[in-house]
């Protein structure tokens, strides 16, 4: 039964001849859109890193920061309170020496502790600093001083900096402080004045040299227009290195996670009572009338830097490209919209140049997907990816249920499915497949599970009957089964019966649906399928959660003498409930306990396995003819389980 070649496979493109990085951004930290790629930002030298942060919005705070662990948004604060409230710390780092603190230093005051504090956003490769006053007033330079700096990396319990000491100067002689050193990560730096004189300060400048080494990209939420099945990502990649670089430097790498959604916000909205403090989800409309409004923040459409917070009605006159997230809402254990919203996908890392091609394996159809990339390297290493695209196709169907069971008890006890593990069993699986208009309907179903199990047969319709032509190809997993096209027209219960032996304490069995050529697999949800099976289930479960080693031989006498009839034995291993790999010693005895051939000496895990033996010692000659005994050693990290079987050799 040929497949048709004719798929209704789609693509999104980010990056590349695709969409630009930045207008699917909805945060940047330290990475930047150059040649159609998303990368780190790279500092030349001599370029003065106040300079980029100023382009890309640049804040000063009227004392310091809420939080200082989130990364984005570059500020600046001092710790005077009357210096901020005139006009900021914004004025050291303008680039114009001719706005300066003016003379609210040089009060008749002890000026020793004030304090001007920078973070940069995230971590920059850092080498030089540079202060002056105005150049009107050039005495009144800062005559003691010490910097401090922090990478970005190291808080302290209470999450605020834990600075080191750069430099210390007791006495300085020199207008303009140019302060060269060896290249260092900083994201928080701290000029403390330790002299008790009057002083003014015009600018502070920054210079570095190479990559960020910490950057971070997040997605805004995309719509696929309505429901989606999800097929593979790819990434294009290129490692970018300086002539700088060397054998001791940091492996780059870039994270790539996504998720997947059915609305339009990861969020969860919920009321608290004022007096008993419990919680309820409401829905976003109730949530702004009942409780104070998310907060919301204009976002740099060059950059997608964060910038201030706005209220609702300025937001709303935003253009889309500055439009920034809306913050979650995160209350004791209520941490987002779990029902609507996947978490997020296991990390999948680049550290190369290359492509990388790998399934989406998260729930769908769903119409939103949402990805997040994090950059780590250092100032001569970094990653750059070049584009990502995102296969999908429309849902071949509104929805599919489906259940397994025992083929001989369809409607276990209290609902539970349990078997005997490492016996060969025979199971159901039930689907039932919802339409709705525009669904493109299925033509085949793939099962599969550990070990992978073994097709019996179809059935379908009411009352249940075997499929004819039907088309089985075994794949490492399992099975796919193919028949006549399903659509709304001829949609019908299906009933796909399959061998397992179980291994495992709890084993799930996965199923999709599958259309013409190459589109996605649609996933079959469990929930109630059939109302002769009672269950609600995909996953199955042995009895008993003990690990087990069984040995089974056949035939039970061999007679290797060549005429082609028992020649040889096969030797099934069964190895169950075991969760790490396992030394295996597979040995045959003689009655006197002298081993005579040592037919298997491996490491592997738990699984089902055959061996083959055709009465032959180690050194290669036929066996004489007697009772042997087949001795099995398993060696996990808790002790060794063995088990035995006798085996005859005759002439």
């Amino acid at each position: 039964m040929p497949i048709a070649s004719d798929a209704d496979l789609e693509q999104w493109r980010v990056g590349g001849d695709g969409l630009s990085f930045t207008s699917q951004a909805i945060t940047q930290s330290g990475a930047l859109e150059i040649d159609g790629g998303l990368q780190p930002l790279e500092l030349q030298a001599g370029q003065n890193l106040i300079e980029l942060l100023r382009a890309s919005g640049l804040k000063w705070l009227n004392g310091q920061p809420p939080d200082f662990v989130a990364a984005g948004q570059p500020r600046t604060w001092s710790n005077d309170g009357l210096f901020n409230q005139v006009n900021g710390p914004l004025d050291l780092v303008d680039g114009d020496p001719a706005t300066s603190s003016l003379g609210i230093f040089k009060a008749a005051r002890n000026q020793q502790g004030a304090a001007f504090f920078y973070d940069l956003g995230a971590p920059f490769p850092i080498n030089q600093i540079r202060f002056f006053p105005d150049p009107a007033d050039p005495d009144a330079f800062i005559k003691a001083f010490r910097i401090l700096v922090n990478d970005g990396e190291s808080f302290s319990d209470i999450n605020r900096p834990e600075y080191q000491l750069l430099r210390r100067v007791e006495v300085n002689r020199e207008a303009v402080v140019d302060i060269d050193f060896a290249p260092l990560q900083g994201r928080f730096l701290q000029l403390e004045v330790l002299s008790k004189t009057a002083f003014n300060l015009a600018e502070f400048e920054i210079y570095g040299e190479g990559f960020v080494p910490v950057a971070s990209y997040e997605s805004q939420l995309h719509s696929f227009g309505g429901a989606v099945n999800f097929g593979n990502v790819l990434l294009q990649a290129t490692r970018l290195q300086r002539p700088s670089s060397n054998a001791d430097s940091k492996a780059p790498a870039v994270v790539l996670q996504l998720r997947t959604g059915t609305d339009d916000t990861p969020l969860a909205y919920f009321r608290r009572d004022r007096e008993s403090g419990a919680q309820e989800e409401v829905a976003l409309e109730e949530y702004d009338s009942r409780l104070p409004r998310r907060a919301l923040f204009r976002r740099d459409g060059l950059t997608g830097v964060l910038l201030e917070e706005v209220d609702r009605t300025t937001y709303a006159e935003l253009p889309v490209a500055e439009q920034g997230p809306v913050r979650d809402f995160v209350q004791g254990d209520v941490r987002g919209d779990v029902n609507n919203w996947s978490s997020w996908s296991p990390p999948l890392t680049i550290t190369a140049t290359g492509s990388t091609d790998v399934p989406i394996d998260l729930p769908s159809p769903r119409e939103f997907l949402q990805f997040r990339l994090n950059f780590t390297g250092d100032a001569d290493n970094t990653i750059r990816i070049d584009s990502l695209l995102v296969e999908f196709s429309p849902s071949l169907v509104n929805r599919a249920i489906g259940e397994i069971a025992l083929a001989s008890d369809p409607q276990p006890a209290g609902g539970v499915l349990e078997v005997r593990g490492g016996v060969d069993t025979t199971f159901t699986y039930d689907i039932r497949t919802e339409f709705s208009s525009g669904d493109n309907g299925y033509r085949g179903i793939r099962v599969e599970a550990f070990p992978a199990p073994d097709f019996v047969d179809l059935l379908a319709g009411d009352p249940l009957a075997p499929v004819d032509d039907v088309l089985v190809e075994p794949t490492a997993s399992g099975f796919d089964v193919f028949f006549t096209p399903v659509t709304a027209a001829n949609n019908e219960p299906r009933r796909v019966l399959f061998n397992l032996r179980l291994l495992e304490h709890n084993t799930p069995v996965n199923a999709w649906l599958l259309g013409e050529g190459d589109v996605p697999p649609h996933p079959i949800e469990p929930g109630d399928a059939i109302d002769e099976v009672s269950t609600g289930v995909i996953n199955a479960y042995t009895i008993g959660t003990k690990a087990a080693v069984d040995i089974q031989v056949s035939p039970s006498v061999i007679t290797p003498n060549g005429d082609g009839h028992n020649d040889g034995a096969t030797i099934e291993l069964v190895l169950a409930q075991f969760s790490d790999d396992l030394e295996i010693d597979l040995e045959i005895f003689d009655l006197s306990g002298r081993c005579v051939r040592r037919l298997l000496a491996v490491q592997q895990p738990a699984g089902a396995y055959q061996y083959p033996w055709d009465g032959r010692n180690d050194g290669g000659s036929l066996v004489p003819p007697g009772l042997y005994v087949l001795r099995v050693a398993v060696t996990s990290e808790i002790r060794t389980f063995e088990n035995s079987r006798t085996l005859g050799v005759a002439y």
